[in-house]
């Protein structure tokens, strides 16, 4: 066993609240990129009112800029919350693909952080949650496919109707596999804490807070 339990939950329900918040934002992107269809098709007839595709700009890059923010506010809460969780779970004595620190490292590492976040993530699952870890699987795909269709999408220039169709069918695509991966990490840090509180109690572990006491937070 290594450290000393700190209960997480506090980080959790924060890294909790923002995934969600992402979710959120992801499905009204999605319902922007919908939009763009009837945009395109209303193009086609010549009936676009006047300063209607300027509005349909200005709204992308609103929501791009909102999206930028949640996604650096959500990354920070979700290091946090994996730190201390990996640091909870060893020690409780259960084996992580990696130490606290590198649980964090390994997302900065290019080529690495392809596989070593879920392997990392699938180890401190199955060593705390009982049952399957497909979740962890079916997670990290929506994540790295997000991110492979989001860049595509990021690539096109809607310089034709056609070409915007691209554009929004891509966006949306990249939206919905986003509200997937958002609330299955969601899902996946509750079950987390959980499973780690559990078998804290199980083992009658002491930790440096009781479980739920305000001085959980404290870094």
């Amino acid at each position: 066993m290594e450290g000393t339990y700190r209960p997480s939950s506090a980080r959790g329900s924060v890294a909790i609240a923002l995934l969600l918040l992402m979710a959120l934002l992801a499905a009204a992107s999605a319902l922007h990129f919908f939009s763009a269809f009837d945009l395109a098709d209303r193009a086609a007839r010549a009936a676009l009112r006047p300063g209607e595709a300027t509005a349909f700009d200005d709204l992308t890059q609103t929501l791009a800029r909102l999206e930028l923010a949640g996604s650096v506010l959500t990354g920070i809460a979700w290091f946090v919350w994996l730190h201390r969780g990996v640091a909870n779970a060893r020690s409780l004595g259960v084996q992580t693909a990696a130490t606290p620190g590198w649980s964090v490292g390994w997302w900065f590492i290019p080529f690495a952080n392809l596989v070593k976040p879920y392997q990392i993530l699938r180890s401190l699952f199955g060593g705390v949650v009982s049952g399957s870890s497909t979740i962890v699987g079916f997670w990290w795909a929506c994540y790295l496919l997000a991110g492979l269709v989001g860049n595509f999408a990021a690539l096109q220039r809607p310089e034709t109707l056609a070409a915007l169709r691209v554009y929004a069918a891509s966006f949306l695509l990249t939206d919905l596999l986003r509200i997937a991966a958002a609330i299955l990490a969601a899902l996946m840090v509750w079950r987390i804490d959980e499973g780690t509180e559990s078998l804290a109690r199980t083992r009658a572990i002491p930790s440096a807070a009781p479980v739920g006491s305000p001085s959980e937070a404290t870094p």
